[in-house]
């Protein structure tokens, strides 16, 4: 909520599933980029209250139709940013969500290492271990020691998921502007 705009990259695996991701958000959600899911190159962009989103043809043949693939294959689409079939995609542009879901489910106390450096950055390291069925998942969030507290790394390592989220470029808003020739949906 403290700044401007910020640069995530990241890599998410859930089992056999990877995203690589790298955007571009404002503190205000809007922000877009581009991710790869199960080999497919996704852009999105959040502007106002709409969502757009530009997925290859290959991506849509398997999430459907034959006449909706024709229509929607790398062709830019529009949609209310709260239309729930598109959450999951939405959540990516909202960096204060990617920073609490890192320990989110998590409940035991946090531990706070010494202070250490990241990427040039003075950082303390907080972490979070749960136990749950003989399972062991840790969340480390490293967040800058003096000054705002901006996050500059988040690791989430869970049995069957391991995240690897990074923030960079901490500066002023971004303007963004409306892909061309977007499908109202």
């Amino acid at each position: 909520q403290h700044f401007g705009s910020v640069r995530i990259v990241g890599k998410i695996s859930q089992g056999k599933s990877n995203i690589l991701l790298e955007l571009l958000v404002n503190s205000d959600g809007e922000g877009g980029g581009e991710f790869v899911q199960n080999g497919n190159l996704i852009k999105i962009e959040r502007v106002g209250p709409l969502l757009y989103f530009n997925a290859p043809t290959r991506f849509w043949a398997s999430h459907a139709t034959a006449e909706q693939t024709k229509a929607y294959g790398g062709k830019w689409l529009e949609f209310s940013a709260v239309d729930s079939r598109f959450t999951s995609f939405d959540q990516f542009l909202d960096a204060a969500d990617l920073a609490v879901a890192a320990f989110e489910g998590h409940t035991a106390p946090l531990t706070l290492g010494r202070p250490t450096t990241f990427a040039g950055h003075k950082v303390v390291v907080v972490k979070d271990t749960v136990v749950s069925g003989g399972k062991k998942s840790t969340g480390l969030m490293y967040i800058a020691a003096k000054g705002p507290p901006l996050v500059y790394k988040i690791v989430d390592n869970s049995p069957g998921d391991v995240s690897t989220v990074v923030f960079t470029h901490y500066g002023k808003a971004v303007t963004l502007t409306v892909p061309p020739n977007a499908i109202n949906l």
